[in-house]
């Protein structure tokens, strides 16, 4: 058989049906037109056809208009044709991109189309677009791909997985690739993400209007679904519908197309998350609902956690009810520290388990664990007596005198290395066959590395020791020094000028170095501050550190008034929210924040102090910053400052 002849161009009799209509337009002026509208000769010679058959349709005299011919009267608009008349939608009598033939003989826009479709769905109920009809009943996209019948075996991966293409071959939704279609938007060839109003979008374009940009036409930041002057617009510059709202709220935050914003999914999510096996959340953990969407901070965090996180594994089975809900079931299942600590601070926070000290009982759970990997009875037995009679109670007496200026959290993984090390020096001693009593101190001294924390371990273990008569080795102490690695004065105060001017800089970041930098506080004094501390009603603002509160600088005080403003909406009122529900942040991502800045906490926090203990008398900076008083006359020893006639100059009037 012989090949078809190519079409010859029709852009002359194009031009001349349309001439005697726009007259006010210029005929090179109306051939680029044409050429943008068709493109190729068939796209031009049906455009002819069109305007052949039915006479009148530029001037509304039709129903069915072509789409061709829609995008011709559009554009011809565009230029200022008068007798144009723009095609409408028969149900919504929009003047938009028409591509569906309605049974009556007229045009539909995509979006009537979806809603001429949309039915009571078989399985879920909701009136959504027909994806398939079996039998008399019509399912939803979501429903027929959850149904066995929408299943088959894939023609390339092989897998039984559901179908989404199946001529000329079956193939499943992970294979399947759109096809490469000129873009409605951007016009370039792209795959075919999603249609918009009866024009394709590609995914650069699709994916980019699920973020809220700044329309060049009208300034605000919004979705930008339209198309004008050669450039992408927000839908009310370019007359067309806001399709990328929210249906639920009309927002425009996080928000995929025909697809709830984050904030309208929460409650999906959570009911996602704790429903059981009959789609209701156990009263148990109805507690748990209700703080999930109420105190949960971000929606779309809260969405990204539900998918990946290790803790929402263990909720899962919580409310199926496979596994107890008790906090041991909860530590052995979950095993990581950390998801351990933010599933039972998370459960105690919104009262699913009753109060418990979320450290302690990780830290029982752990001890009883190692305990039974020690082999000799006789260690175990000296390891629990001074593990419970010493270390548990100087560590419960310190939180109480420290007042959670401390990572309770810090202090037991202190007392886990302080166990091994003192495992350690047990299994050495059994490895020579010595006895504690018997162990020499020569040997002892051998076994020392040398390493400061081993020390800090051994020091008080060999004190228990002695106490109790069952030893006499002996290890010292580290003598605390405060000299230590500190700034030069003028890089302290340039590093205090780059916190200051730089207004891109994070308020939690800003505030934490702006606090070392100038009044030389210790991180875990930072991360424990309250709203409570912080007077916003006073200009300057004012922060209570220790006795008397500081009048903070401009730019500092606002930091940390947006700081308190932020924390409001949490009852714990911590200007620096962790991680876990309920907690403060840990020094330890407070000071790794700084170390990205250019700021070593430690070196400015000693060169704070000096310069501090060497302008002011040592009783003042105690006052100031809430350190004790010997603590600030060593660190004005330190700055070499002499204050022995300040009593003198205060009794002066």
């Amino acid at each position: 058989m012989a090949a078809k002849p190519p079409q010859e161009p029709r852009v002359a009799e194009v031009i001349a049906l349309v001439r005697p209509l726009v007259p006010e337009i210029s005929p090179e002026q109306l051939a680029e037109i044409v050429h943008s509208v068709a493109p190729v000769p068939l796209t031009q010679r049906l455009l002819e056809l069109a305007l052949l058959k039915q006479p009148g349709v530029l001037e509304g005299q039709h129903r069915n208009v072509p789409v061709t011919v829609q995008d011709l009267a559009h554009a011809l608009v565009a230029e200022g044709a008068s007798r144009v008349v723009l095609p409408t939608c028969e149900s919504c009598g929009r003047a938009v991109r028409m591509p569906h033939k309605t049974p009556n003989g007229g045009r539909h826009c995509s979006r009537c189309e979806r809603n001429a479709r949309s039915v009571a769905c078989a399985t879920c109920g909701r009136v959504r677009p027909v994806q398939r009809t079996i039998d008399g009943k019509r399912y939803c996209r979501e429903c027929w791909r959850a149904d066995r019948r929408s299943f088959g075996l894939c023609s390339r991966c092989g897998l039984h997985a559901t179908i989404v293409v199946r001529r000329p071959e079956l193939v499943c939704l992970n294979c399947y690739t759109a096809p490469i279609k000129t873009c409605g938007l951007c016009g370039e060839p792209g795959r075919v993400a999603s249609h918009l109003d009866g024009r394709r979008v590609c995914a650069r374009c699709y994916y980019a209007m699920r973020t809220p940009q700044r329309c060049p036409e009208c300034g605000r930041k919004v979705f930008l679904t339209g198309f004008m002057n050669g450039q992408k617009v927000c839908a009310d510059c370019a007359g067309s519908p806001i399709t990328m709202a929210c249906p639920s709220c009309g927002s425009i935050e996080e928000v995929r197309k025909h697809r709830l914003c984050a904030e309208c999914r929460r409650p999906i999510t959570i009911q996602r998350l704790l429903c059981d096996d009959t789609g209701n959340v156990r009263p148990e953990l109805q507690p748990l609902a209700d703080y999930l969407l109420t105190h949960h901070g971000k929606a779309n965090s809260l969405e990204r956690w539900q998918h990946k996180s290790k803790c929402a594994a263990v909720l899962r089975e919580l409310a199926e009810g496979t596994l107890p809900l008790t906090a041991d079931a909860i530590i052995t299942r979950a095993r990581s520290g950390q998801s351990v600590a933010f599933l039972l601070s998370l459960l105690v926070r919104s009262n699913v388990l009753p109060e418990l000290d979320v450290e302690t009982v990780r830290f029982d759970h752990w001890f009883e664990e190692w305990l039974a990997t020690i082999e000799a009875a006789d260690d175990r037995l000296i390891l629990r007596r001074y593990c419970t009679w010493e270390l548990l109670r100087s560590t419960r007496a310190f939180r109480a005198v420290s007042q959670g200026l401390s990572s309770p959290a810090a202090g037991f993984q202190r007392q886990r290395a302080a166990l091994k090390h003192c495992a350690a020096l047990l299994h050495e001693i059994r490895s020579q066959h010595e006895t504690l009593a018997t162990f020499s101190q020569r040997g002892l001294d051998a076994f020392l590395t040398g390493s400061p924390s081993q020390r800090d371990a051994l020091a008080p273990f060999t004190r228990w020791l002695r106490r109790h008569r069952l030893s006499t080795l002996h290890v010292e102490f580290r003598t605390s020094h405060l000299e230590g690695r500190h700034y030069e004065s003028d890089h302290r105060w340039q590093m205090a000028r780059r916190f200051l001017s730089d207004l891109d800089m994070d308020p939690k970041t800003r505030a934490a170095g702006l606090l070392v930098l100038l009044y030389g506080l210790h991180l875990t004094r930072i991360v424990a501050l309250t709203r409570d501390q912080v007077d916003v009603t006073s200009r300057p603002v004012k922060l209570t550190i220790g006795a008397e509160p500081i009048e903070l600088p401009e730019v500092l005080g606002n930091a940390i008034a947006e700081l308190a403003d932020t924390s409001r909406h949490r009852p714990e009122g911590w200007l620096f929210p962790g991680r876990n529900p309920g907690l403060h942040l840990t020094p330890g991502p407070l000071s790794r924040r700084l170390r990205q800045q250019g700021l070593r906490s430690g070196s400015a926090r000693t060169t704070a102090l000096i310069e501090l203990t060497r302008q002011m008398h040592p009783r003042i900076v105690s006052d100031l910053l809430g350190i004790t008083a010997a603590s600030a006359a060593a660190w004005s020893r330190l700055a070499s400052g002499d204050w022995t006639d300040y009593p003198k100059l205060r009794a002066e009037p």
